[in-house]
């Protein structure tokens, strides 16, 4: 009976929730009433979800003393108290929601989810978009609220003036897009709301031009707060183990590179290596996004015949290019996970035009598509997400929460998705040197993201300083690369998360195969991670050793 008291005091709550944050609900799945709401613009939202957690917690723990609870219920339960600790952090250590003024990032995203996938009829969506075009000006209003009084970030707010210039044609499209395809009535009220949105965003574009001339505000947390988040997050390195192991993981992964390309180009070395293999590369975007997709494609079929890992083959995944105003924030690619409730499991594979059409071999060439399909799509992020969606949507909580600034459980997501590009590698999958040497590259990339992650957010370097080492080590292309290193700024711990979960990841394997012999089961390891995907990897662990005993 208290299993069930259990799972109704949840069902409550989270109706309670997405009242409170109706964004969240169209990201997990669950679209009517919510999709035509939006959340209070300033930090309302936030304390109010603090308050709620706060009680549901209370009983939560109540409820669990009475009788004993299945082992995802009692992860659940942690689940709610890690949430609590995100807001408190987000809210009292590092108020980034007062720091950070991009008001459309979060709301742009939303649009780009609900226009994009095909959840409901493309009226309904339309309809519900409408609504949310028309109350974007007061959830601005409200946005604009955190600030009064206060500096920003200043190239944070130059961020957020470009994404200003970029949602306005989005809506734009969208508009032109519905013509001929709803009712006259829902036409004309979509337009009404568009030029009201785009109004709006006018004038956040205009308050945030004066934010400039305010003084500016540094971006970085410091030491001991990174540390507490690091701890909060529940990995078990120190900021300061973590760079030695980015610097250890830089200068092993180089060397190993170097090896690879002497082979590619015998007598040169790697500029000549690196020309050969970005030389193999589609002759345009266009082609770049067909062969993304056939990669992808290639790569789940591959993992069937080969018992790797537990497939849906009935999931959805799109290969679109990324909206304009989500382009300086991916300069490469990305993937919307599938909803938690839609009853189609669909996401977006976003593949990001680079600004010079002469960065396209960069970019995309064919080998670099292999390594970035394998992390997005198969095996990586959107197999993951398929298998995570299986289990409750109480161990997605954390996910969903309006605490900005504060990642929780990505050394689990990225760490998966990286380990996936190396695992299939050793499989056997497309595993030439070309293919080498891009994965070395992306394995390279992220030991440099190590290193930049900690090294901004405790402000021992400057954008310029990271810049300058990622175009160093990695040959990227310097636009490409600056926006990376802005993005850091705003998501410390983020980017440290790529190879630190790959290397947390590849040790627990290691740990889990001494421990079973010759009962270790990698397909089951492989499904019960991506089961568990969403959580911190202690979390997942804890869930894995007990699915594998």
């Amino acid at each position: 009976m208290a299993k069930q008291s259990f799972d109704d005091l949840n069902e409550a709550m989270l109706k309670r929730f997405f009242k409170i944050n109706p964004d969240a609900a169209t990201g997990m799945g669950v679209h009517d009433p919510y999709d035509w709401e939006m959340p209070h613009g300033g930090f309302k939202a936030a304390e109010d979800t603090a308050t709620l957690l706060v009680e549901w917690s209370k009983k939560a723990h109540q409820l669990a003393k009475s009788e004993h609870l299945s082992s995802d219920q009692m992860l659940s339960l942690k689940v709610i108290d890690l949430s609590i600790d995100m807001l408190r952090f987000a809210a009292e250590d590092y108020p980034l929601w007062k720091m950070y003024p991009d008001g459309l990032q979060s709301p742009g995203g939303l649009l780009f989810v609900m226009f994009s996938r095909e959840y409901a009829p493309f009226e309904t969506r339309i309809d519900a978009i409408s609504s949310r075009l028309g109350k974007l000006p007061k959830y601005l209003k409200e946005y604009r609220q955190r600030f009064d009084g206060d500096k920003t970030v200043r190239v944070w707010t130059h961020m957020a003036i470009e994404t200003c210039y970029q949602i306005p044609a989005f809506v734009k499209f969208i508009e032109s897009s519905a013509k001929g395809k709803v009712s006259d009535r829902l036409a004309k009220e979509l337009s009404v709301n568009a030029a009201a949105a785009i109004k709006a965003i006018q004038v956040q574009r205009e308050w945030l031009t004066k934010m400039l001339e305010k003084p500016d505000m540094d971006y970085a947390m410091g030491k001991e707060k990174l540390a507490k988040l690091v701890k909060l997050r529940g990995i078990d390195l120190t900021p300061k183990e973590m760079h030695a192991l980015g610097e250890k993981y830089l200068k092993d992964l180089k060397a190993e590179r170097l090896a690879v390309a002497k082979r590619i180009a015998p007598g040169k070395g790697l500029k000549e290596a690196t020309e050969i293999v970005k030389a193999d590369c589609p002759k345009d975007f266009e082609a770049a996004l067909k062969a993304t997709e056939d990669e992808m494609n290639s790569a789940k079929e591959f993992i069937i015949e080969n018992g790797i890992a537990t497939i849906d083959e009935s999931a959805v995944l799109k290969v679109v290019e990324t909206p304009a105003f989500l382009a300086p924030l991916l300069p490469f690619a990305a993937l919307i996970m599938p909803s938690k409730f839609d009853k189609r499991q669909e996401g977006g594979y976003l593949v990001t035009r680079p600004k010079n059409v002469k960065d396209l071999s960069s970019h995309s060439n064919y080998a670099s598509i292999i390594n970035t399909a394998v992390h997005e799509a198969y095996p990586g992020h959107f197999h993951q997400g398929t298998r995570t969606n299986t289990k409750h949507w109480m161990l997605q909580l954390h996910q969903v929460l309006p605490a900005e600034g504060v990642t929780c459980g990505t050394e689990t997501v990225e760490g998966w998705a990286h380990y996936c590009e190396k695992m299939m590698f050793d499989h056997g999958y497309r595993a030439t040197d070309a293919a080498a040497l891009e994965m070395l590259n992306g394995a390279i990339w992220r030991a440099c993201r190590i290193i930049a992650d900690i090294e901004l957010a405790e402000g021992r370097a400057t954008i310029e300083q990271m810049v300058e080492m990622f175009v160093r080590e990695t040959g990227m292309p310097r636009d490409a690369m600056e926006a990376e290193v802005k993005r850091y700024t705003h998501t410390p711990s983020q980017a440290l998360s790529y190879m630190v979960g790959r290397h947390l990841v590849i040790e627990f394997r290691k740990e889990m195969e001494k421990s079973l012999g010759k009962k270790f089961d990698e397909k089951k390891f492989h499904d019960l991670i991506a089961d568990y995907g969403y959580l911190p990897l202690r979390f997942v662990k804890e869930a894995v050793k007990n699915g594998m005993r």
